[in-house]
């Protein structure tokens, strides 16, 4: 996924839970305090750092809300007993807007090299200089120099795949929350035979050798019956498990023996627990076989596009894998 694509779809997602937040809360300035709030649900990288320091989205609202209290109470205003957020009522009501340090925010997490990724909004969000942020993370006892370090630690791991991705693939993220345990998606990704099951580019798939390599063949129908045209070439697919570690990850190597200068793909799976389910991590990589200089001269010219079409590949894997446990 592109760095523009990436910050995009980060601020439509979190844009969206922020202001539900916020309108539980009884407010239409959708603030700091609620983006970090949506932050603690998010799937993405930002998200699991949080939760992985212990934030809860409960724990975060009843900090938000004490805060709110406290702030008030320094004005001299009493308040409410019942200081607890109400329910969301963002879809009945209109006028929402976010506050300037808000959009301070979302502007930091996008410029300096930031990829605008929920990881990028976070760390904007501990260097904002109101001090908001700051208490809210004492109250929660978390330790906000520790929480920076994490975040840099990640981002520098993100910077590091991809400086070392091959000039010749093309690759692109995607993390999602499947309400299911995590043994459970395991067997779904690490079984060769139920590859069709959320691999919307494969029909069927010979998997009776308990070792692969094993031979595919590519859908040619949809699922509401109509015909999909395949290249000759493309019929057949060679499946390769390349790397397995239960249950945590599992990467998948798929070429076109029938095609020989034909562009093989990888899909790698990364597991982890999570409340309610668990966290998938699914990266989908394009090998490019560029054998003529006229290709390499074009290709830059077409990588925003191809950057799309592997983001739109990685949204048809997860939710087949999702629908599997729906």
């Amino acid at each position: 996924m592109s760095r523009f694509i990436q910050a995009a779809s980060t601020m439509h997602t979190l844009s969206l839970a922020s202001m539900e937040e916020a309108s539980r809360f009884g407010v239409r300035d959708t603030d700091i305090d609620h983006l970090l709030l949506a932050l603690t649900f998010d799937p993405d990288t930002g998200g699991q750092i949080l939760r992985g320091m212990g934030v809860s989205l409960d724990a975060a609202r009843a900090a938000v809300a004490a805060q709110h209290s406290a702030q008030l109470g320094l004005v001299g205003i009493a308040a409410d007993a019942d200081t607890s957020p109400g329910r969301i009522v963002f879809h009945e009501t209109s006028g929402y807007e976010w506050t300037a340090r808000a959009l301070a925010v979302w502007d930091a997490a996008s410029s300096g090299g930031r990829r605008g990724d929920s990881a990028a909004v976070l760390r904007a969000l501990l260097d904002e200089p109101s001090g908001l942020i700051a208490e809210i993370l004492t109250r929660l006892d978390v330790d906000r120099e520790a929480l920076i370090i994490r975040v840099d630690e990640m981002q520098r791991l993100a910077l590091a795949r991809e400086s070392t991705t091959g000039r010749n693939e093309l690759s692109g993220t995607r993390s999602i929350f499947v309400p299911a345990p995590i043994d459970e998606v395991w067997a779904l990704l690490s079984s060769a035979g139920r590859i069709p099951e959320w691999d919307p580019a494969m029909g069927t798939i010979d998997a009776t050798a308990a070792t692969g390599p094993w031979e595919a063949e590519a859908t040619t129908s949809a699922p509401d019956g109509r015909l999909i045209t395949v290249k000759d070439g493309f019929r057949r697919m060679r499946v390769e498990l390349m790397e397995s570690e239960r249950p945590t990850h599992v990467r998948w190597r798929f070429s076109y023996p029938d095609a020989a200068r034909s562009n093989a793909r990888q899909i790698t799976f990364d597991l982890e627990h999570a409340a309610g389910g668990m966290q998938l991590r699914a990266t989908l990589t394009w090998e490019f076989t560029l054998r003529r200089r006229s290709r390499r001269v074009l290709r830059p010219l077409f990588r925003p596009l191809l950057r799309f079409l592997v983001y739109i590949q990685l949204t048809q894997i997860a939710s087949s894998v999702t629908r599997a446990f729906r």
